[in-house]
């Protein structure tokens, strides 16, 4: 029992939770935004990114990232941004979509996250950099993953934006973001 208690009561696990949360609500708003049906599986595949992925995965990267690089100044905060973009903001980006394939079934699991990664990323840049530049100056380390899970909502709706619309991605492309 108080192995559970631990567990339940453990930053981590609150983390991941509320991320999950955040993912799953920015899927159920963008389905009402859109007038679509209750899609009870899209918003599960939502809660399990951000339950089992996300949220467990940016609590280890920010005890990583405060262990070397301590400290909040200006400094110190700007190389934290830096490194997180050209890091693991890519690899998130990228896992997004291929685990969605994945939770989906489908055969081609690289395809969309081929297609819809890279213009994600770029996007993001103009979000996140601000977003983290005030995590990493303001916020203590063990409310890093709730403050993105509340930044992350908005963000999040993006992603579900981005998951469910191939026109908005084309325009995306058209706005000059290529792939090479």
């Amino acid at each position: 029992m108080n192995v559970i208690r631990g567990i339940l009561s453990s930053h981590l696990f609150r983390n991941a939770v509320f991320v999950g949360s955040s993912y799953a609500i920015s899927e159920c708003a963008q389905q009402k935004i859109f007038g679509e049906s209750h899609d009870t599986e899209r918003i599960l595949r939502m809660a399990i990114w951000g339950f089992v992925f996300y949220g467990p995965g940016n609590y280890g990267w920010y005890k990583v990232l405060d262990r070397f690089l301590p400290g909040n100044t200006v400094k110190t905060a700007m190389k934290k941004v830096l490194l997180e973009k050209v890091t693991v903001s890519p690899f998130w980006c990228y896992t997004f979509f291929a685990v969605q394939s994945l939770l989906e079934g489908k055969s081609e699991v690289l395809s969309e996250a081929n297609e819809k990664a890279l213009p994600t990323f770029v996007i993001g840049l103009s979000f996140w950099i601000p977003a983290q530049t005030l995590n990493f100056l303001l916020v203590p380390h063990v409310y890093r993953v709730v403050y993105l899970g509340a930044a992350g909502f908005v963000w999040a709706n993006f992603l579900c934006l981005m998951k469910r619309n191939n026109v908005f991605t084309r325009a995306v492309y058209q706005l000059g973001v290529e792939t090479g």
